[in-house]
Order: C-alpha cells, then sequence, then structure tokens
C-alpha cells in the first residue's frame, strides 16, 4: 500500500547505481565515459551470454536440480 508516486520517486531519486554514480564522477574517481565504457561491456557480455544459452543443447532431466541449493 505505497502512496500513488511513491515508486516512482524512489526509482528516480534513491537508484543506487546512479547514486554511485555520481559520487564517483563528482571525487574524480571515474569519469562518465569510463563508467559508460563499463556499461557497454556488461551490456556485450550479458548478450554472448544469453546467445550462448539459447545455442546450447536443453538439459538432461536429470540434471534439471543439480546445484539447487534446498530440498522439497
Amino acid at each position: 500500500y505505497r502512496p500513488k508516486g511513491e515508486v516512482e520517486e524512489l526509482r528516480a531519486n534513491h537508484d543506487c547505481i546512479k547514486i554511485f554514480r555520481q559520487r564517483v564522477t563528482e571525487a574524480g574517481v571515474l569519469t562518465d565515459a569510463e563508467l559508460d565504457a563499463v556499461d557497454q561491456e556488461v551490456a556485450a557480455l550479458i548478450e554472448r551470454s544469453v546467445q550462448e544459452a539459447k545455442a546450447a543443447p536443453p538439459c538432461e532431466p536429470e540434471d534439471l536440480l543439480t546445484d539447487v541449493y534446498v530440498s522439497y
């Protein structure tokens, strides 16, 4: 039960990544260009990973619960 506009306000003014970007650029630790390069590198890595996953053969049924850390 949130007031109307609360989520939008939180996204606009309390986004951790936006705050980090602002602080490191103001402190002169990183430039906007360096952060943009990181963003592009991460986007490319995600895209490659998605393409590899789509191209991979389906897993075997017995592997579906491998490395799942909860028991039912």
